[in-house]
């Protein structure tokens, strides 16, 4: 299969990033949490032309997303040290090719319609599997609260999910 139907793939780089580390919903995006640090200190981070290197991912199974444990990254300029960033800490995202798609966030049948149709391709692929990390997949929103998500009312959530090449494609596994 290799028609992405509304979806499309993309090859991450490395890159460095300061990380909030497991946390709650509640100590990411509450009052006095990682986002809240990270707004006061955009001065770090990475900005890019048309949106942030944000991600979200949760550990666990998809019934804790949002009430388990979930790490949140921001890209971080080159110069940005570990002591820029306490309590937080520094780590390199190891980059590689996701699937893609947009759901509404604020609609839970619209967001897992859209994942189990990217799963749906990924399982149907003859070149791709599901990839190693994260395993549970990644979340990013490049417009919230922007103009666009106001006029059309909506929360758009990009989702990325991890792939790689199906070993019996993979040079290494001849």
């Amino acid at each position: 299969m290799s028609k992405l139907r509304n979806m499309r793939g993309i090859e991450i780089r490395k890159f460095r990033a300061v990380s909030s580390g497991l946390k709650t919903f509640d100590e990411l995006f509450g009052k006095d949490g990682f986002s809240e640090w990270l707004e006061s200190h955009r001065h770090l981070v990475q900005e890019h032309i048309y949106e942030p290197a944000d991600f979200l991912w949760h550990e666990g199974d998809k019934e804790t997303w949002g009430y388990g444990l979930n790490i949140l990254i921001s890209a971080i300029k080159d110069d940005v040290t570990q002591a820029d960033v306490v309590p937080y800490e520094i780590i390199e995202f190891p980059g590689g090719m996701f699937l893609v798609a947009t759901g509404d966030e604020n609609n839970e049948d619209d967001l897992n319609d859209t994942v189990n149709e990217m799963m749906n391709w990924i399982k149907n692929s003859d070149v791709f599997e599901y990839g190693d990390f994260p395993k549970s997949g990644m979340c990013n929103m490049p417009n919230p609260g922007g103009a666009f998500d106001q006029a059309l009312g909506v929360a758009q959530q990009q989702i990325y999910l991890p792939l790689k090449l199906r070993s019996n494609l993979r040079k290494s596994d001849k």
